[in-house]
């Protein structure tokens, strides 16, 4: 019996990996002391909750949120007038008007020049004339150029928009001018309305104040004009200046305006925001004080809102507290969280050491396991302590189906039940939240429990959602709650449903091929006729093919008569044998002709060929990058059995000499799971079955007992964990629908004789 040391030596990694863990999840936890005091509304009161010293009432988040969004709105937005800015804008404008008229002055000379050039194109002085034309029309080129740089917004060709033409209404620069008064008018009143340079609706104080350099007046906020309802305002007052619809200088005034009208209210960020924040540090976060020794809550008694209030007024308190704690209290207090979360983190190791060694074993696996652990448990902080999100949107449901898949159901459940929790326990003893978790987690694992098809992460959703449904209005009923109170858990429990199951499948490809795990959906893959391997099979090694298929045919029978994975079992049957491809007409089921290749060889050269069909499988499952728990078929379906048939005949051409039997049997290893123990099984029973001339149930029947004992007796199952319960139920019963006989039945197509049967045959003969 190996000792303590030994063992600890053997585990040091998984040992790490555990210590680490435990050490990381305790760090997410509180002070146990919070948890006494953690209760939810409507719960009832285990026992009087007496305040231990003085500590402040606070408001709840909505109240407290209410007081700060008043006192927002309490402090008036601060705002700048700037008379400059409107100087600049007036000046701008002005200055528009003069380009304008320098403009209109060029084409009008233009016009003028191009008319002496017309009607002195025969005289002496067209040359001059030209060249004054030629000024001209590089003077107002000039002067164009200038325009569309400095106004580009007003610089397009609109045809009848165009302030330059010389022509009614602008047939005069007095016309121009009583235009330019009427929009600086207008611009004026609006300035003197005052136009803020924000938005009115993203102003959400209930006054605004606006700093003139004497004493600020306060104005509502829809007494003030953004830069839009300025507009508005501007194109209604022009309108009501040029009554006639006809009229251009509707349309080309708002063109104009719209170019120069600049808020004259500028606002005060900075000043604002620091009064507001000011306002915000004043508003009280408590609402009262419980005072020592003051009963908050008494046994049996419901806990109202009130009263919920105050017990997480108090957990609050008593966190300040424990972080003011130094030294020696600080350690005790993180040992008990420590050993705490190491309890409930036993719950699911224990059983993965006892029932599940294998897998405790491979250290890279428990790594994934304290990994989903950590990773669920850190969300658990992050979303209802740091985000401060519902509960119900962890995700413990992804770990169930991701345990399940990669693992089985009763990994999955397991280790459901101790996420759950350690969940529950860390946001607060919450029974209600532990109990629906590992309720919908369940339901999910059942779901995926047996993955065939990507299909089924549909009807898991569907599975999931109708699960939330029915523990949410359980334990309305149960608390005396009404619909629009479990709505909203609802909601969020449907969100989780709707998206666990998709991130699963997500997580599935990427947890594979990180740390080397085969799930069934890969399985599946493996199965399909048109997998290159297999292909070469059927090519090369027919025989060999359709041996592979009946001994995946019994396999997954025996392996659904034990539970064992059945899925896995036929694809370890379909590739077991592909070495014998590499010399296939050495092997009895790939002969089609009287010629056996064995008849000019030694005994021991005809099994060394017949064994090294492992080794050579090998090789090809590594080159076709068969997965680990497949190509482990190949060595272990032989184990280290011998070929009897060779070891037979060497043993009659000894003459009494010793025969060394190594040399006949298999390199091994032995089976070492219940997959590859059925398919030992499987195999050799195809093959004597094969053999037997006639068959019926009872000779069948008679030679599975033979190689079940043969291969007890052999030791050849000693390191897998089939029972002889199992064995039994492997074998299956003559007119029964599970394990071998029946499917050997259908096979070689026997039917059951019953005594009746026989008394009313032996009738009809006589």
């Amino acid at each position: 019996m190996a000792s303590a040391k030994d063992v600890l030596k053997q585990n040091a990694r998984q040992i790490t990996v555990l210590t680490a863990l435990v050490i990381i999840v305790s760090l997410f936890f509180h002070q146990g002391r919070i948890l006494q005091y953690s209760y939810q509304v409507d719960d009832i009161a285990r026992e009087p909750v007496i305040a231990p010293f003085n500590f402040p009432i606070l408001k709840t988040e909505e109240k407290l949120q209410t007081d700060l969004d008043e006192a927002l709105r309490s402090e008036p937005y601060l705002f700048q007038r700037n008379q400059v800015a409107v100087n600049e804008q007036a000046a701008a404008l002005q200055e528009y008007f003069l380009m304008v008229k320098e403009i209109r002055s060029a084409m009008v000379q233009l016009e003028k020049t191009k008319e002496l050039l017309y009607r002195y194109r025969h005289d002496e002085k067209y040359e001059e004339v030209r060249s004054m034309y030629q000024a001209d029309s590089a003077t107002l080129a000039v002067l164009q150029n200038q325009y569309n740089g400095d106004y580009p917004a007003l610089s397009g060709d609109n045809g009848r928009f165009s302030i330059f033409n010389v022509q009614e209404p602008f047939e005069v620069d007095r016309e121009i001018d009583s235009f330019r008064d009427d929009l600086l008018q207008v611009c004026r009143n609006r300035w003197a309305e005052g136009i803020i340079d924000i938005q009115t609706a993203g102003i959400n104080s209930y006054d605004v104040s606006i700093d003139q350099g004497d004493i600020p007046i306060l104005l509502k906020p829809e007494e003030l004009n953004d830069l839009n309802n300025a507009w508005t305002r501007s194109k209604m007052e022009i309108n009501s200046l040029y009554i006639d619809e006809t009229d251009i200088r509707r349309e080309l005034g708002y063109i104009i305006l719209v170019e120069f009208m600049k808020p004259n209210i500028i606002y005060d960020k900075e000043t604002t925001e620091r009064r507001q924040q000011n306002r915000l540090d004043r508003v009280p976060r408590n609402q009262g004080i419980m005072l020592q020794d003051e009963m908050i809550v008494d046994a049996n008694q419901r806990i109202t809102p009130d009263i919920y209030q105050k017990l997480s007024s108090l957990s609050i308190a008593i966190t300040k507290q424990n972080k003011r704690e130094k030294g020696w209290e600080q350690v005790i207090s993180y040992l008990g969280r420590l050993m705490m979360v190491a309890v409930v983190i036993s719950f699911f190791f224990t059983f993965l050491l006892t029932y599940r060694s294998y897998i405790f074993n491979e250290w890279k696996l428990v790594l994934l396991i304290a990994l989903i652990f950590a990773i669920i448990i850190s969300l658990t902080d992050l979303f209802v302590f740091r985000f401060e999100l519902s509960e119900y949107l962890i995700p413990i449901s992804i770990a169930a189906m991701l345990l399940t898949i990669l693992f089985d159901a009763r990994i999955g459940f397991m280790g459901t039940i101790s996420i759950a929790l350690l969940s529950g326990i860390l946001i607060g003893n919450d029974l209600e939240f532990i109990v629906t978790m590992i309720f919908i987690s369940s339901v999910a694992m059942y779901m995926v429990r047996r993955l065939r098809t990507r299909s089924q992460f549909i009807t898991t959703i569907l599975g999931m959602i109708a699960a939330s449904l029915f523990v949410v209005i359980a334990h309305g009923l149960y608390k005396g709650h009404v619909w629009p109170d479990m709505q909203l858990d609802l909601v969020y429990l449907m969100v989780t449903s709707l998206f666990t199951p998709l991130i699963t499948y997500g997580l599935i490809g990427i947890v594979e091929v990180t740390f080397g795990l085969t799930t069934d959906l890969t399985l599946l893959e493996l199965l399909d006729f048109n997998h290159p391997l297999l292909k070469r099979m059927q090519r090369d090694a027919n025989g060999t093919f359709s041996h592979s298929i009946v001994v995946g045919n019994l396999a997954e029978a025996s392996a659904d008569a034990i539970d064992a994975r059945a899925l896995l079992c036929r694809v370890g049957a379909y590739y077991h044998d592909t070495g014998k491809m590499v010399r296939p007409e050495y092997f009895i089921e790939n002969l089609y002709s009287g010629e056996n290749k064995h008849d000019g060889l030694t005994e021991a050269m005809s099994a060394k060929i017949i064994r090294n069909h492992v080794s050579e499988g090998l090789k090809l499952a590594e080159e076709y990058g068969l997965p680990k728990i497949v190509s482990d078929f190949i060595p272990m379906h032989h184990g280290t059995t011998r070929v009897e048939y060779f070891y037979r005949k060497a043993l009659e051409k000894s003459n009494g000499k010793v025969v060394d039997d190594q040399v006949f049997r298999y390199p091994g290893p032995k089976p070492n799971s219940k997959e590859t123990g059925i398919l030992m099984l499987c195999e050799a029973v195809e093959a004597a079955v094969r053999s037997i001339k006639e068959p019926d149930v009872f000779k069948i029947e008679e030679m599975l007992d033979k190689i079940f004992k043969h291969r007890l007796e052999e030791g050849q199952l000693d390191e897998c964990p089939l029972t002889i319960d199992d064995l039994r139920k492997i074998k299956g019963e003559i007119d029964g629908q599970t394990g071998m006989l029946p499917v050997l039945r259908g096979i070689y197509h026997i039917r059951i004789e019953y005594p009746e049967e026989q008394q009313a045959e032996a009738k009809v003969e006589a």
